[in-house]
C-alpha cells in the first residue's frame, strides 16, 4: 500500500514538473521571438506573450520563471515607443506597485530624463525635474551599485543640473530647442534614434560618387579564379 501511495505521489510530482517545464519553454520561445523583433526595430505592442502565460509562469520560483523578463521587455518597448510619461511615473511609485528590478528602474529614469525638458523657459521647474531624474538614477545604484550605465547617467544629469543652476539668467525666456525631424528612409523601419543608436549617413556636402562599393565574390566565382595573378617580376641581387 505504501509503495502504491509513494508511486502516485512521485507521478504527481513528475507531472507538475513536466507541466511547469513545458509552460516555461513555450513562454521562452515567445520571448525569443519578441526579442528578435525588438532587435530588428519592430516595436510590437501585441507580442502574443500573454497567450503563453499561465499559472506556472507566475510561480515565484527563483531562477525559473520568465515573468521578470517579460516585464523588462515590455518596459523597453514602451520606452522606444516614446511613452515617457507612463514610465516616468514608476520612479515615484511606492508600496507593492513600486518596481524593484534595476533594469526597469533604469528605463524609468531614462524616460524621466526625456520628459524633463531642461531647455524649458521655467528654469526653476526644469532644475526640479532634473533633481528627480538624479534621484531616480540614485535609486538604481542603491539596488545595483555595479550598474555602470546608471552611474554614467547619474553623473551626466548631475552636471547638467548644476550647470543649469549656475547659468546666468537671461532677459527673455530661452527659446526651446526645435524638435529634430528625422527623414524616414525605410518603409519598414522607424525614423529617428533606435535601440541601436542614431541613424548614420554621409556628412553634408560629401560627393558620394568618389566612393565605390566593393561586393565580395561568391564562392563559385572564387573557385573559377583559382589561378594566381601575375605579379611584379623580381630580379635576383648579386
Amino acid at each position: 500500500m505504501r509503495s502504491i501511495i509513494g508511486g502516485l505521489v512521485l507521478a504527481v510530482v513528475l507531472f507538475v514538473a513536466a507541466a511547469a517545464s513545458w509552460a516555461e519553454a513555450r513562454l521562452a520561445r515567445r520571448m525569443a521571438d519578441a526579442h528578435e523583433r525588438l532587435a530588428t526595430l519592430h516595436y510590437d505592442t501585441n507580442d502574443h506573450i500573454d497567450e503563453a502565460m499561465n499559472v506556472w509562469n507566475r510561480l515565484p520560483i527563483p531562477g525559473w520563471s520568465s515573468a521578470g523578463d517579460v516585464e523588462r521587455h515590455r518596459t523597453m518597448v514602451s520606452y522606444w515607443l516614446g511613452r515617457y510619461d507612463s514610465l516616468s511615473e514608476l520612479t515615484h511609485a511606492t508600496g507593492p506597485q513600486a518596481p524593484s528590478d534595476p533594469a526597469i528602474l533604469f528605463m524609468s529614469a531614462n524616460a524621466a530624463y526625456r520628459s524633463a525638458d531642461p531647455l524649458a523657459p521655467d528654469r526653476k521647474a526644469a532644475i526640479e525635474r532634473l533633481d528627480g531624474v538624479v534621484q531616480a538614477y540614485a535609486d538604481v545604484l542603491r539596488k545595483a551599485p555595479e550598474y555602470t550605465d546608471a552611474a554614467y547617467n547619474y553623473e551626466l544629469v548631475s552636471r547638467m543640473r548644476d550647470a543649469l543652476a549656475k547659468a546666468p539668467p537671461k532677459g527673455s525666456p530661452r527659446d526651446k530647442k526645435p524638435v529634430e525631424k528625422h527623414e524616414n528612409v525605410s518603409v519598414d523601419l522607424p525614423a529617428g534614434p533606435t535601440i541601436h543608436g542614431r541613424p548614420g549617413g554621409p556628412p553634408e556636402g560629401t560627393d558620394m560618387s568618389d566612393f565605390k562599393t566593393i561586393t565580395p565574390m561568391r564562392y563559385d566565382e572564387r573557385e573559377e579564379q583559382m589561378d594566381p595573378g601575375r605579379g611584379k617580376e623580381f630580379r635576383r641581387k648579386g
